[in-house]
């Protein structure tokens, strides 16, 4: 049996809904493991994610048919791709472990009439807002959407190291691991839109140092981002990573521009950043280095970019009306939620996520939420898995 069949056999038995993905012999890292025996924790957990999902949507035909859809998309995807759909499935898993103290709507369709100030009003766009979750406070909506926190520059060079690997061992007849020693304080807006062009420069220069048998390959890009590639021609591969919690928030300080179309005006707009370490080896939690990056960033997104009367356009391609600055964009952003996935190391189902909410003083739609408004929701015996609650009350300057 395929990992293809597996997937489709998997929703089939849990969902009772047929999916049929069209790409027979497409694999992942993600359904790889679904397909092997024994299941290791990584598959065991997710089964059991798909199970806890289908009964907190039982009965609800349109739900169950979506999250359905979601995983039929992880077994489309190519490389990381998966990351997009798997995220959705945590977020809901690990928002419907509160369920019981408000309800929760999975896929959100909002016309966008009924949101003329909004940021996607503005900027231009037609019909609907497509937000992924909403939670049905007692006296307030939370719409939140979800996203992977990828690490760009690894998509775009796992991309390359994929192909390279392969030509060398079919061309060259050398089999070889190739990795590189990622800095975290990348300038995440120069990658991605500076790198991407640079693919097939970053193989040349891969596939001639292969061809010389050397081990080490430096490569400048245009904009002066300097990667350094290390060759092994055996099983072992070893690369020098350098990381600072600070240096990377400064780095990713405007990737939630990228997510101006997903804000609505009248009703709190929450972003959902989840980070799993196979689709992203940049944040890999030791120490507190997880909750200190995520909450810098956090503090960057809501009270720097608060003050920055710049166009959004000049550090993200989302926008297309020079209307929008970007602290229009950091004001319409109630919050943000950084969610790991621990699901491949932990078994005990309290453990299986840590979870970090930071709300945004300077939220200008309505009156900001605050620890005290929302923290009440969130209480029972999975709160253990919230790390940290901070609405920068003491800490906006």
């Amino acid at each position: 049996m395929t990992d293809i069949e597996n997937l489709e056999k998997i929703i089939r038995q849990v969902f009772k809904v047929s999916k049929v993905i069209k790409n027979r012999t497409n694999t992942n890292s993600c359904i790889a493991p679904l397909n092997r025996k024994p299941h290791n924790l990584f598959a065991r957990n997710f089964f059991d994610r798909l199970r806890r999902l289908n009964q907190k949507f039982d009965g609800d035909k349109s739900a169950i048919n979506d999250i359905a859809e979601r995983v039929k998309n992880i077994g489309e995807a190519k490389n990381s791709a998966w990351a997009g759909p798997y995220s959705e499935l945590v977020a809901l898993d690990f928002y419907s472990q509160f369920s019981e103290f408000f309800n929760l709507s999975y896929i959100n369709l909002l016309p966008i009439k009924n949101h003329p100030a909004s940021i996607p009003a503005i900027n231009g766009q037609k019909e609907v807002i497509d937000i992924d979750l909403c939670l049905h406070l007692r006296h307030d909506k939370v719409f939140t959407d979800i996203k992977s926190f990828n690490c760009i520059h690894q998509n775009i060079l796992d991309e390359v190291i994929e192909v390279v690997e392969e030509y060398s061992l079919v061309t060259l007849g050398k089999s070889v691991m190739i990795g590189v020693d990622n800095l975290s304080s990348i300038d995440y807006t120069e990658v991605k839109s500076h790198l991407g062009y640079e693919k097939r420069k970053i193989y040349y220069a891969l596939t001639n140092a292969i061809s010389e048998n050397r081990r080490l390959v430096h490569y400048e890009s245009k904009t002066g981002i300097v990667f350094t590639f290390r060759i092994e021609y055996s099983d072992t591969l070893s690369t020098v990573k350098e990381y600072s919690p600070f240096a990377m928030a400064e780095a990713y300080k405007y990737k939630f521009l990228d997510y101006g179309s997903k804000l609505v005006d009248n009703e709190y707009s929450v972003i959902t950043m989840v980070r799993n370490p196979w689709f992203n080896e940049e944040t890999v939690d030791f120490g507190d280095f997880n909750n200190i990056f995520y909450r810098s960033l956090a503090r960057r997104t809501f009270i720097e970019l608060a003050r920055i009367k710049e166009d959004a356009a000049r550090y993200s391609q989302s926008y297309s009306n020079k209307k929008i600055r970007v602290c229009d964009v950091s004001r319409n952003l109630a919050g943000i939620v950084f969610i790991d996935d621990e699901s491949s190391k932990e078994s005990d189902v309290e453990k299986l996520y840590s979870a970090y909410f930071y709300l945004n003083p300077n939220y200008a739609n309505k009156k900001p939420l605050t620890i005290r408004k929302l923290e009440k929701y969130f209480r029972n015996e999975r709160e253990v898995q919230i790390k940290d609650f901070d609405d920068f009350k003491w800490d906006n300057y």
